[in-house]
């Protein structure tokens, strides 16, 4: 993929049967009420959404994004349903990487869904995205995505204290990475 190249607009993982398509503002309503739940949104590293307007100005800001091929979200479909929502963020096209965030609708938590979408991630990242390394930083208390990024084989690469600014507190974040040439 060349730099400023557009993302796809959609991909299917055939291995999970997960289609990944680009989100787009309409796309708010479905996950602003969680994004607006602050213990949701301090694991998501983001202050609480203030309200759907801005939940779809953010989506709209990602689209564009993704035009440019510098990163992108996008909804995860299964069996016609939206059940989550992922982002391929800061892609880096001349050192070959990305970092990765992901969320699982509520109820579809606790059924193995993030496991397989992480998966499928590190599968485009690697194949279509032509990259080599895929990381994710995690918040120290968020073990479900912990459990997730072990059980795909991340190695936890270590803690960078006081990280991220989340609302006015400074958090650590544990990052995870899974690289092509040393993972596969």
């Amino acid at each position: 993929m060349d730099i400023f190249q557009a993302l796809p607009a959609q991909w299917q993982d055939e291995s999970t049967r997960l289609v990944f398509r680009l989100a787009q503002p309409s796309d708010g309503a479905t996950f602003y009420p969680q994004w607006q739940d602050p213990v949701v949104a301090r694991q998501l590293g983001m202050v609480p959404a203030a309200s759907l307007s801005a939940v779809q100005t953010k989506l709209g800001y990602d689209l564009g994004q993704a035009q440019i091929g510098a990163a992108g979200r996008y909804v995860v479909v299964q069996s016609g349903r939206p059940v989550g929502i992922v982002g391929f963020n800061d892609i880096d096209q001349t050192d070959a990487r990305t970092e990765i965030g992901y969320e699982v609708l509520p109820e579809f938590q606790g059924q193995g869904l993030g496991q397989r979408i992480v998966a499928a991630m590190v599968r485009q990242a690697w194949g279509a995205l032509s990259l080599n390394r895929v990381s994710a930083g995690v918040l120290p208390d968020n073990l479900a995505s912990q459990k997730v990024l072990t059980h795909n084989h991340f190695t936890q690469e270590g803690r960078l204290r006081q990280f991220q600014r989340i609302g006015d507190q400074l958090t650590d974040l544990i990052v995870f990475s899974k690289v092509k040439n040393l993972d596969a």
